[in-house]
């Protein structure tokens, strides 16, 4: 059935986009939880959400703890809503670029709030023995789930004060859907090699860049964060705006390091290879497709290595390049070029590790052949 919903729009500049009323083709309404094609979004708390069939509820700002219940209750319903229509439209584009459908995602609205009623961020999680952070109450689902928080802290919007709400933001929603993307693709943690009850939340720079470049395609923009990290300069790693000029030089890596920061260099330069193959008339969602597709060629490399070396193979910017110039070779496309000459303009080349990168860009070693680390 279609339902007429009201959402950000998520594109366009700047974002959240506009408000838009769309229809929303859900399968089921639950008192909770909207049930999509692959898609399951609900409300993590007791209250009971939808009673009718008209998902148009007002944003109320974001709600909050000062909101008064009905439109703190608004806003919830709003958030549930606005996550299912961006996720059901990330699944739909990326399942065209993949040319096949992920497993089933489960996405939860409210997600840790009775122990930490101010989170107001996202995660991507499996079940996992341990968590860094955020201990869950029962194992996420083996396929994956996204946990969005209800808290957050307030950020302009149109003049006015809105509550920052992970489910009110697509740039968000989006970025944790590329977690689900690259977990049943590239596999980049080799969690096919773990007990189903033992994976690893832990995430690599190349998969929090990988998934800021979904996000951007999805919403037409680099500057995906540029709602509630207005107040960050442009040029900030925080900000991890994909027009930026980072490179090599900028890597840190290493367990201390960001693995945002660190990839917001590799989502940096898939962004300005797509550019720079949209001025020279190509279509960039062809681009988009070699680069999704090259995930799954990295996930069904190397069966028979050890984990460890896997993982350190996999970690390497360069090793996913060489996967997107393979999969563009292997389906007769002839983007390598221009796709090798501004990564390279970023100090990201075939057979080089970070660190090589890195040191040869702030100069500190000759462009001589090296082996990978």
């Amino acid at each position: 059935m279609i339902l007429a919903a009201r959402v950000w729009s998520g594109r366009g500049h700047p974002p959240p986009g506009r408000l838009e009323e769309v229809g929303l083709a859900v399968e089921r309404l639950e008192g909770r939880a909207l049930v999509l094609p692959g898609l399951t979004v609900s409300y993590a708390g007791e209250e009971e959400l939808f009673e009718r069939g008209d998902l148009r509820f007002d944003h109320r700002r974001g709600g909050g703890p000062t909101a008064i219940p009905e439109h703190r209750r608004d806003a919830l319903a709003f958030g549930v809503v606005n996550t299912a229509y961006h996720l059901g439209r990330a699944v739909e584009r990326v399942t065209a670029l993949l040319g096949r459908p992920l497993p089933p995602l489960i996405a939860r609205v409210g997600a840790h709030a009775t122990r930490n009623p101010g989170w107001g961020g996202g995660h991507y999680r499996l079940p996992a023995q341990a968590y860094s952070t955020l201990p869950e109450d029962e194992p996420p689902a083996v396929t994956g789930e996204i946990h969005l928080g209800i808290g957050g802290r307030l950020v302009p919007l149109d003049g006015m004060a809105y509550l920052h709400t992970a489910s009110h933001d697509p740039a968000i929603v989006y970025h944790e859907f590329g977690h689900h993307v690259t977990n049943h693709t590239a596999d980049l943690r080799c969690n096919r090699r773990r007990a189903p009850d033992a994976q690893t939340n832990r995430k690599i720079p190349v998969d929090e860049g990988t998934c800021d470049y979904i996000a951007a395609i999805l919403m037409g923009t680099p500057d995906i964060y540029g709602w509630h990290r207005a107040g960050v300069p442009s040029y900030s790693a925080r900000r991890r705006r994909l027009d930026a000029p980072r490179t090599m030089a900028h890597f840190v890596g290493g367990h201390r390091s960001d693995p945002h920061a660190d990839g917001a260099i590799w989502s940096a330069a898939l962004w300005a290879a797509r550019c720079e193959l949209e001025r020279g008339g190509e279509d960039p969602g062809r681009f988009d497709a070699v680069v999704l597709r090259s995930l799954d060629r990295i996930g069904r490399g190397d069966p028979d290595l050890p984990v460890e070396l896997v993982q350190r193979r996999r970690r390497r910017f360069a090793a996913v390049l060489e996967a997107i110039l393979a999969e563009d070779h292997a389906s007769g496309g002839d983007l390598g070029g221009i796709v090798e000459t501004v990564f390279a303009a970023r100090g990201i080349e075939a057979g080089t590790a970070n660190n090589v990168a890195r040191r040869r860009l702030r100069g500190y070693l000759p462009r001589v052949a090296e082996a990978p680390a």
